[in-house]
């Protein structure tokens, strides 16, 4: 059973969940992929995993079974768990203050195919996968004392995943977590020093004005190098119309999505081969209460290098690549993967 736990004295909380070192870490043994027959998540092996919660079937396929092409399961070694519902019984001083780990973590599992990776998916494919995201946000808002959810896929040995095979993971969180509620206040200073209506489409606007840390324009996202990346290769994904989650995203919008975000992804392996990365999308819940400042994002954050004790003992990330630079770099490589 896993639970919160607040530091006394930042007030910061953290999950503290042994059950997630069970987990099997191919990262940690493996010379080249893992084989399909050892995979949990390849097709045949689906008792290998919790039942299936949703997934895309071909007719006539029984669930929990081949003959998916995406599937959504608990998460075997989750982080949090539906079961561990807040009794009030915890104890709590202005020393202690630990409550159960509530909440719902699940895997997206991107496809029946082993060995590939987002970047290869065509539009179909990644739209699948995007939409069933899209779904379980919304399904997930809707649980009692759910506030936000976290959509993220850990992609290479220096991400902090563990298995190969492609997907992506939901958390779903009874409160809002500490970044998430930073950039809720951020926006709402921002808006109301300028009175603008949301900060970010603000931002993007000078962005696109400015051209230099632009990456890619589609007629529903924009692409940008943000000013102040913290990662080298950090690109942020905005979708032109405002909404609070992904839940309210459009089906116009995922299709927009499903080649947009796979180009990026492959301009980002032409320029860093190989590049291990985390993809993080932060959504506010319930939907029929979000925050009107919030504008939902996709974060695509390259793992190239590792924070150092400055970085650690400040919080202040040093990044050896300049957003400009970057963003350069990666409007030239869309122009060669595109040919």
């Amino acid at each position: 059973m896993s639970e919160y736990r607040r530091d006394p004295i930042t007030g910061r909380w953290a999950i503290v969940a042994e059950s997630r070192a069970a987990r099997p870490n191919e990262y940690l043994k493996r010379v080249a992929p893992s084989a399909p027959e050892d995979c949990p998540f390849c097709p045949g092996h689906e008792s290998w995993t919790p039942p299936e919660v949703a997934a895309l079937r071909s007719p006539g396929s029984a669930a929990n079974g081949p003959g998916w092409t995406v599937r959504t399961v608990p998460n075997k070694f989750p982080s949090l768990a539906a079961s561990a519902r807040p009794d009030g019984r915890s104890p709590r001083s202005e020393e202690v203050d630990r409550r159960p780990g509530y909440g719902v973590h699940e895997v997206v599992i991107e496809t029946p195919e082993h060995g590939s990776r987002f970047s290869e998916f065509p539009p179909e494919t990644a739209g699948a996968i995007l939409a069933m995201a899209r779904d379980r946000v919304r399904a997930l808002s809707e649980l009692p004392e759910i506030a936000s959810v976290i959509t993220f896929e850990n992609s290479g040995d220096e991400s902090g995943g563990t298995l190969f095979h492609p997907h992506l993971q939901l958390v779903a969180l009874p409160s809002v977590p500490l970044s998430l509620a930073e950039e809720l206040s951020g926006a709402r200073r921002y808006a109301a020093a300028r009175s603008v209506p949301c900060a970010l489409e603000s931002v993007v606007a000078t962005e696109r004005a400015a051209q230099e840390r632009l990456v890619l324009e589609t007629p529903t996202f924009t692409a940008y190098c943000p000013f102040a990346s913290e990662y080298p290769f950090e690109v942020r994904i905005v979708p032109r119309h405002h909404a609070g989650s992904l839940a309210e995203a459009t089906d116009a919008e995922l299709d927009g999505l499903s080649t947009l975000l796979p180009a990026v992804l492959r301009a980002l392996e032409k320029v860093r081969p190989m590049a291990s990365y985390n993809l993080v999308l932060r959504s506010f819940a319930p939907v029929d209460r979000l925050p009107t400042e919030y504008h939902w994002h996709l974060d695509l954050l390259p793992r190239l290098i590792r924070p150092d004790g400055f970085e650690l003992g400040s919080g202040i990330p040093v990044n050896p690549v300049a957003p400009e630079s970057a963003a350069q770099e990666l409007r030239g490589a869309l122009g060669d993967v595109a040919r």
